[in-house]
């Protein structure tokens, strides 16, 4: 049997790098040192915006990629961007249209670090880890009524939140609206 040596470790953040107490452990801190010391790669990869997932990031101690926005943005660690995919506004605005009986449940991203870059119509509906996430961003957040107005320029991605009931309903009329 041959062992191939690692060259590369992929993590997330939220549940994976970060304990439940939201920190990193002493023990996986010295585990991803350790490696990126013997020469690999690593790159985070998680859902958070990229600037909401520096404060974890920089722990590590050393510059590596950031693939961030659920793999819309990969930056350095230092800010340098190699990838960006946008969704087109025109798309956006038609994806918004189509969802109107989910607008309390959408959620607008957007590449810019200040206040737009998320937009949401209202919290009402924005519940559980995903309102606790928005509070914490509050200084990023923009209300926008109705939300297909915020889309006149290209934004990462278009979520839509909630009960995994709820986002049933909402992939049923996203099938239907295809």
């Amino acid at each position: 049997m041959v062992r191939v040596p690692v060259r590369l470790i992929a993590v997330d953040i939220d549940g994976t790098l970060l304990n439940p107490q939201f920190s990193i452990s002493d023990a996986d801190l010295y585990a991803v040192r350790r490696a990126h010391e013997q020469g690999v790669e690593i790159i985070v990869v998680t859902g958070r915006r990229h600037t909401f997932a520096l404060p974890i990031v920089q722990q590590l101690g050393f510059d590596l990629w950031v693939i961030s926005s659920n793999g819309g943005v990969t930056r350095s660690l230092s800010g340098e961007t190699f990838h960006r995919d946008m969704l087109p506004a025109q798309t956006c605005r038609e994806l918004c249209g189509s969802m109107r009986e989910f607008r309390g449940n959408t959620v607008l991203t957007f590449d810019k670090e200040t206040k737009g870059a998320l937009v949401v119509e209202h919290m009402n509906e924005l519940n559980g880890s995903i309102r606790r996430w928005l509070e914490k961003n509050l200084s990023y957040i923009d209300f926008v009524v109705p939300i297909e107005d915020a889309a006149h320029r290209r934004s990462i991605q278009a979520m839509f939140c909630g009960p995994i009931a709820r986002m049933r309903q909402a992939l049923d009329v996203l099938a239907r609206a295809s």
